[in-house]
């Protein structure tokens, strides 16, 4: 289960080394929420996983548990390469982000 953070975390440090004197903000994951729903949720996207009472087309899972398990994930690998970057890399003057994304709605 950790494997993802540990990659995560070897592929940022790898990019911080190498691009670390150009880029001045790092977006580490970009919208984890579109990546969750589709791919654990409504098994649209890669992996495909969905729970069989939806009726779609998925290749198996949970719709109750894994967005849970992944969300949880995704949030470790961020704070590995957080950690990684303000320990070796961080310079002044740059920001390493996580890109959310949200629903808005008004009201009327």
């Amino acid at each position: 289960m950790y494997m993802f953070r540990d990659d995560f975390q070897d592929y940022a440090e790898l990019c911080f080394k190498e691009f670390g004197d150009r880029v001045k903000h790092w977006i580490t994951l970009n919208e984890p929420l579109s990546y969750t729903n589709a791919g654990y949720v409504m098994g649209t996207s890669p992996p495909g996983r969905c729970s069989s009472w939806q009726q779609l087309n998925c290749t198996g899972g949970d719709s109750g548990t894994e967005p849970y398990l992944v969300s949880h994930n995704q949030l470790l690998a961020h704070a590995s390469a957080v950690k990684i970057y303000k320990q070796k890399y961080q310079v002044p003057g740059t920001k390493l982000l996580l890109c959310l994304f949200y629903y808005f709605f008004l009201s009327q």
